[in-house]
Formats: structure tokens, C-alpha cells, sequence
């Protein structure tokens, strides 16, 4: 019983994560990206119901891979 209990405490967890990373990423990918095109891309809003639909889902990718590429440069330049 407890281990059920575990199980769905964790799934839970991972819902909620799921959905505030996404959020996440999509307003750091559409705020470069609308930085980098001098406001022309995304033609998307910044509040959206799904982050991850089919139309928005690039732009989190974007905003993930820029987020990856801050962390490890930064990890190369500090590094003795």
C-alpha cells in the first residue's frame, strides 16, 4: 500500500514538473527568439494554453537547447 502511495506521489511530481518546465522553456525560447528576429518569431503569443502542442512545442525546444548551451558554457569557462 505504501509503495502505490509512493508511486503516485511520484507520478504526480512528474506531472507538475512536466508542466512547469514546459512553461518554462517556451518563455525563455520565445523571449530569444523574438530577440534574435528583432521581434518578427514567433508570430505566437507569449501566454499559451499548451506549450507543448504541436505549433509551440519548437519554441520550448529552443528555449531548452539555449538553456543547455548557457549551462555548459558556462561549465567550460569556469573550469580550471
Amino acid at each position: 500500500m505504501f509503495e502505490l502511495l509512493l508511486r503516485g506521489l511520484g507520478f504526480l511530481a512528474g506531472m507538475i514538473a512536466e508542466v512547469f518546465l514546459a512553461y518554462l522553456f517556451y518563455g525563455i525560447g520565445w523571449l530569444i527568439l523574438r530577440l534574435l528576429t528583432l521581434g518578427r518569431y514567433p508570430n505566437l503569443p507569449l501566454r499559451v494554453d499548451d506549450p507543448m502542442g504541436s505549433r509551440t512545442a519548437w519554441v520550448a525546444v529552443f528555449g531548452f537547447l539555449c538553456l543547455v548551451g548557457l549551462l555548459l558554457t558556462w561549465l567550460t569557462v569556469t573550469h580550471d
